[in-house]
């Protein structure tokens, strides 16, 4: 090939005969045709230099092919080790697939270590005769997993479902892809802060970690809105947060003592659609956000945190800021472990300062640029990926002023609905009675047949306050009521609706157990009274045999007056009948009572006696 090199005839096809016959054939005719055409085209395809000339040496040993193995065993002999080993037969593969496909390719996450071990156990079951010097290795088991299995199945097997989905699927496309600019989707989320505050009127009294809901817009990273309570996450919470997106942030953090710039949190509005969890917005309560306000709702599958991985994020950063030097921050060190310290009493902030503290945080991020901000075509190379500059850009290009409502009414007509009574009494709901003016001026509680009413009608409701109701009476409309907790149900004032049903119980408790534990006692009642019955039957019937029925109901005016007069002889102020003087006997007369000149009974003579 020296001598083919440099012969212009070799860059011409027609012409790799006539260098054959020349050069090959006249100093080597062993060296056939063929092979002369192969080097020749090997040659000329891989630059012309003498290294092109080497034999394929990675294509040799048939990698990844099964061989066929006799008794003697493959491979480098042991230095470090005792024993030969063995040599993997099919019978040898056939335990090694059994084991892999039982304890390895599974979420329990078996080390290979143990796995071999399992191996081992039945491997000495099959073949006692073989040391355990000679058994197979974890290097061959290792060897056969690698030759006969793919890597993408052995993580699926090795991962739950929703593991491999959230954790480790191969990602394609990010969320800011799927949105055209700002308030085409907000994402929300509900954490329990890892912070123990105390109440702000006396700071001795440790309350618990507070409940922090946020409202993050994808396009521009934006906090939109935000919402901190002691409350557990719940629908109510979700309607504040989302309500807070329609308030100025100026006036919000002016209320906290915080003076901002509108330009530096210019969220204001609601958006297109609503990413959140299902415990969060998946109830139909949440209708009225859509037919309503037109926001669709948007819900992640269970246990995908990765769906809303911009919120979830903007958790971890926000409490990283403060971990460092809050006091009560919950640590990973328990209180029981010897030296470990209570992290619950170092609890010194309150609602209000934390608060506070996690709007600056917000304020402090909207100014802050993203190094690793996936931009979208279009967007300027000047621009400053910031939150707020990100916004303000793409309200301008982009989206255009997100939708506005008024802040009341949106809480209002996003407040959880159901069917309440109407009746004489007024609004009944959970046992509760409401009244309200437009109410009464239609005549819902007149107590009259002829009066007209609704017998079921909607309305909304605060969990949280049994005081007012609000009454939808035409149903799906933003027109509603104001109806407020009527003196009937004042014992269930300032309270939650929870509260209230659960001092209802206590109470029907008491009133059944009062009711046992008094039965016996009534019913001697009974008892006592049913024998004053049958006494007064047996003495009437001695008396009506001495007149007859006519002149007993003429002497009834008669006998009444005789016994008002003995009652109120027997009843007078200062007299006690048992220590009046006996009556006389019959044979003396009494004198004749003089006359007092007392008032007549006027009211005996106006009115009459009873029949």
């Amino acid at each position: 090939m020296q001598k083919v090199a440099d012969n212009p005839y070799r860059l011409f096809k027609h012409g790799w005969l006539r260098l054959y016959e020349k050069v090959i054939d006249q100093n080597n005719p062993e060296f056939s045709k063929k092979h002369f055409y192969k080097l020749l085209r090997q040659f000329l395809q891989r630059g012309q230099n003498k290294n092109v000339l080497r034999p394929d040496f990675h294509k040799q040993g048939a990698p990844k092919q099964p061989r066929n193995i006799a008794n003697k065993k493959v491979g480098r002999p042991r230095i470090t080790t005792v024993g030969t080993g063995i040599p993997i037969t099919d019978e040898i593969k056939q335990l090694f697939r059994e084991a892999i496909n039982k304890y390895y390719l599974n979420s329990m996450r078996m080390p290979w270590t143990k796995v071999h071990d399992l191996v081992l156990l039945k491997f000495r079951k099959q073949y006692p005769t073989i040391t355990r010097q000679d058994s197979p290795t974890v290097t061959q088991l290792k060897h056969l997993f690698n030759m006969e299995y793919k890597a993408i199945k052995t993580v699926q097997a090795r991962n739950t479902a929703i593991a491999f989905e959230k954790d480790v699927r191969q990602l394609t496309s990010t969320a800011t892809a799927q949105v055209l600019g700002p308030g085409d989707r907000f994402e929300f989320d509900a954490t329990i802060i890892d912070l123990y505050l105390v109440s702000e009127k006396d700071p001795s009294k440790i309350i618990g970690r507070p409940t922090l809901l946020i409202v993050i817009d994808v396009f521009s990273r934006l906090t939109a809105g935000y919402y901190l309570t002691f409350e557990p996450p719940s629908y109510v919470l979700a309607m504040m947060s989302l309500a807070n997106c329609l308030e100025n942030k100026v006036d919000v953090c002016r209320r906290l003592g915080i003076s901002i710039e509108f330009e530096d949190w210019p969220a204001l509005g609601l958006p297109t659609a609503v990413l959140a969890d299902k415990g969060d917005l998946l109830t139909h309560q949440a209708d009225s956000l859509i037919n309503v306000f037109n926001t669709r709702i948007e819900n992640a599958k269970a246990r995908r945190g990765d769906a809303k991985g911009i919120v979830e994020q903007r958790f971890r950063t926000l409490q990283a800021e403060f971990k460092p030097y809050a006091p009560g921050v919950v640590t990973t060190e328990t209180v029981k472990k010897r030296g470990g310290k209570d992290y619950r009493l170092d609890a010194k902030l309150s609602l209000r300062q934390m608060e506070e503290i996690i709007a600056l945080l917000i304020y402090k991020h909207n100014l802050k640029g993203m190094k690793k901000y996936d931009a979208d075509e279009g967007i300027p190379d000047d621009l400053p990926y910031t939150p707020k500059d990100l916004w303000q850009w793409g309200i301008t290009n982009r989206s255009g002023a997100l939708k506005s409502y008024d802040v009341e009414k949106f809480k209002v007509l996003t407040l959880p609905r159901n069917t309440a009574t109407v009746s004489n009494e007024g609004i009944k709901y959970q046992s509760l009675t409401y009244s309200c003016s437009e109410a009464f001026e239609k005549g819902w509680f007149i107590r009259d047949k002829h009066r007209t009413r609704p017998q079921k009608v909607e309305i909304g409701f605060d969990p949280r306050s049994t005081n007012k109701i609000y009454v939808f009476p035409l149903g799906q409309t933003s027109q509603y009521w104001i109806a407020q907790l009527t003196d009937r149900s004042r014992a269930y004032k300032d309270m939650t609706f929870y509260e209230a049903k659960l001092s209802m119980q206590v109470s029907k408790l008491a009133n059944s157990e009062a009711a046992n534990a008094n039965k016996d006692k009534q019913l001697s009642a009974d008892e006592e009274i049913q024998k004053r019955m049958e006494s007064a039957e047996k003495h009437a019937k001695i008396g009506s045999k001495s007149a007859s029925n006519s002149a007993r109901i003429k002497s009834i005016k008669t006998n009444k007056k005789e016994a008002i007069a003995q009652e109120r002889k027997k009843r007078a102020v200062g007299s006690n009948p048992d220590n009046d003087p006996k009556t006389p006997p019959n044979n003396v007369q009494p004198m004749k009572r003089q006359e007092d000149f007392s008032h007549p009974d006027i009211p005996d003579d106006i009115y009459g006696d009873e029949d």
